[in-house]
């Protein structure tokens, strides 16, 4: 009977307990620990200093050089309850210490998507697939050791920056508004520990056309030296470890070879370019017309313009898509064969860039592209079905 009164006793502070934290106001419910934030708890502050001008209607815009007014910042604290409620707020600085772990040890990710003014109706706002760049995003923060969060609900925050900033987004063709979150370690002490505190924050910069004058095929220079990543490594994970050190190769192949981009190989295996993923279009040695681009093994990136080219490509049912790891003497052999119709890379910036030649072991290897326009014909049509998904021409719902 002891037993029974006690338990009961324990069940009934417990149904009062819990209807008590029922009626606690909204920062008590953020003190339990929070595995997400909530767009619903979005707060938008009021700007302490005035706005920027906003650019003319001939303003020349390029790329990442010019950001919008406001920002939206998320921010984590283990020791606080976890994730804080959202806010939207004026952008400023950040003041960071010396030993910040971000500076110190690069314990950052960021995520790269556009929106678009929809040709149909000037007034609405079309984001292309950014529930994709933020569950890639998640997984990079799997990797860093930062905290989740819910997809729907950052996408629902980015939404409402969107809807603040909608008159800094070029009602132009070709021009966009380029999102750019990024996720940074905040603690401020010298080793590398388990993270208790980081922010996530996205800020937005106007962009016009990659190439304003149409498309501008670029010259790559196979890179075999140096290994930029490996499989079931990192490579796949957007975080700045995987770029910073890729510069010096991209200014050598420049300086030394006159070349634009370093095509990234992996024991003569075809992995990146540049910053982009790389499809080659050929007729295979089994004679059959063939999209080809590099399968998901930890080397590269799961590009979001890249998954969308090949589901395009499916689509039309004209040619073989594949992702399969393949050689540069494969494609040597098809340029020598006459079996090699084009290639390109792809990337959220260009979205399409066009390869025109490709420089091996000191020779080079001419890509066809029609000279008129700048690209082969894959190139083209696959640019004109995406943009008339991102400027809301075609619906796709499911994107």
């Amino acid at each position: 009977m002891k037993l029974q009164r006690l338990i009961s006793n324990q069940l009934s502070m417990a149904t009062r307990r819990s209807a008590m934290l029922g009626t606690l106001p909204q920062r008590s419910y953020y003190m339990q620990q929070k595995q997400t934030f909530y767009s619903q708890d979005l707060k938008v502050l009021e700007p302490q200093n005035p706005l920027k001008e906003k650019p003319g209607a001939d303003h020349t815009y390029t790329f990442g050089s010019l950001t919008t007014d406001y920002m939206l910042e998320c921010d984590y604290d283990n020791k606080n309850g976890g994730w804080q409620p959202p806010v939207i707020k004026q952008i400023e600085d950040f003041e960071l210490d010396p030993a910040n772990a971000s500076l110190q040890y690069s314990i950052e990710c960021f995520e790269g998507a556009k929106a678009y003014i929809s040709k149909e109706d000037p007034d609405k706002a079309i984001i292309f697939r950014i529930d994709k760049n933020y569950e890639r995003m998640n997984s990079s923060h799997r990797q860093l050791g930062f905290p989740q969060f819910n997809v729907h609900e950052m996408v629902e925050c980015t939404k409402k920056l969107l809807d603040i900033e909608r008159d800094w987004i070029p009602n132009r063709p070709l021009h966009s508004m380029y999102i750019r979150p990024t996720s940074i370690c905040m603690e401020n002490k010298l080793g590398v520990n388990n993270i208790q505190k980081m922010k996530t924050f996205v800020v937005l910069s106007p962009v016009g056309p990659y190439y304003p004058r149409g498309f501008v095929p670029v010259k790559l220079f196979c890179f075999s030296d140096i290994v930029r990543a490996w499989p079931q490594g990192f490579g796949d994970k957007k975080v700045g470890g995987n770029y910073a050190p890729t510069l010096k190769v991209g200014r050598l192949g420049n300086q030394k070879h006159g070349c634009d981009q370093a095509l990234w190989l992996l024991h003569d295996y075809v992995t990146e370019v540049g910053t982009m993923n790389l499809f080659v279009f050929w007729k295979n040695e089994k004679g059959e017309k063939e999209l080809i681009t590099p399968p998901l093994d930890g080397t590269i990136l799961p590009g979001i313009t890249r998954a969308s080219i090949i589901e395009l490509s499916k689509e039309l049912g004209e040619f073989k898509v594949s992702e399969a790891p393949f050689k540069i003497q494969e494609v040597i052999k098809a340029v020598k064969e006459d079996r090699l119709y084009e290639i390109f890379g792809t990337g959220t910036a260009a979205l399409i860039s066009p390869v025109c030649q490709f420089k091996f072991n000191e020779t080079v290897y001419p890509v066809p592209i029609e000279e008129e326009f700048g690209a082969g014909k894959l190139a083209q049509r696959m640019l004109s079905k995406i943009t008339d998904l991102q400027y809301g021409v075609v619906k796709r719902p499911d994107w």
